[in-house]
């Protein structure tokens, strides 16, 4: 777990040099960057489940990264498209990660639809041409990355199992809570809200590689 400590390294920096202020350059872009990269680290040597799943994950992490470097510019519309599709394929890796294909209808899945459709009604509005499609298809991705993380817990409820469940679910919230500042209505402090959700997401889901296989067993058995 010594690994881990890059990621509160770099989060402090991220704190400290990284949290923008006008004007906006490239080192400070970077700098949001690290907290999550470092997380691609520590998935890759921390890892105590099966290389794949690490694999997938540490891809996705690292497609994060890229997109917070994105976002950092997401007051040019093109910047804000590149950020959406890079998290895009974030949510995708993490959903084959958790499973797509234990992915069942219940009512779990149905509530979760009807929660992503109400969202994405409030904020369409506030969305112009490509956004609208960018925004739909973004919505879908990250709720199969819900569904996904809820089946996998289902089958063998073990801690790191809650943990990508937690994170992707705080993963969406951190999302909608900038999507509502940025499109529909100023919330208060929705940088702190944002960015303290987003990272709890993230390393919820990269801790989710310390399951061990002997878990996984005692908890089926």
């Amino acid at each position: 777990m010594k690994t881990l400590l890059l990621f509160f390294a770099a989060l402090v920096v991220y704190l400290l040099f990284g949290v923008p202020e006008l004007p906006l350059d490239s080192a400070k872009g970077f700098v949001k960057c690290l907290p999550v990269a470092a997380l691609g680290v520590f998935v890759q040597v921390e890892q105590k489940c099966g290389p794949t799943y690490a694999r997938l994950l540490a891809v996705g992490l690292f497609t994060s990264a890229l997109g917070d470097y994105c976002m950092y510019w997401a007051h040019t519309p093109e910047w804000f498209l590149y950020g959406a599709i890079a998290f895009s394929v974030t949510h995708l890796l993490y959903s084959f990660a958790f499973g797509l294909r234990h992915l069942t209808i219940d009512p779990l899945a149905c509530v979760t639809m009807v929660i992503a459709c109400v969202s994405y009604g409030y904020l369409l509005p506030g969305l112009r041409g490509q956004q609208t499609t960018v925004a739909a298809i973004y919505v879908v991705l990250i709720s199969s990355m819900m569904l996904s993380a809820a089946a996998r817990l289902r089958q063998a409820p073990t801690l790191p199992r809650l943990c990508a469940c937690a994170g992707a679910v705080l993963f969406a919230i951190s999302d909608l809570i900038l999507a509502v500042d940025m499109f529909r209505t100023p919330l208060p402090y929705p940088r702190v809200s944002n960015m303290a959700t987003y990272f709890t997401s993230q390393l919820l889901i990269a801790l989710s590689v310390r399951e061990g296989r002997a878990e996984i067993r005692k908890k089926k058995d």
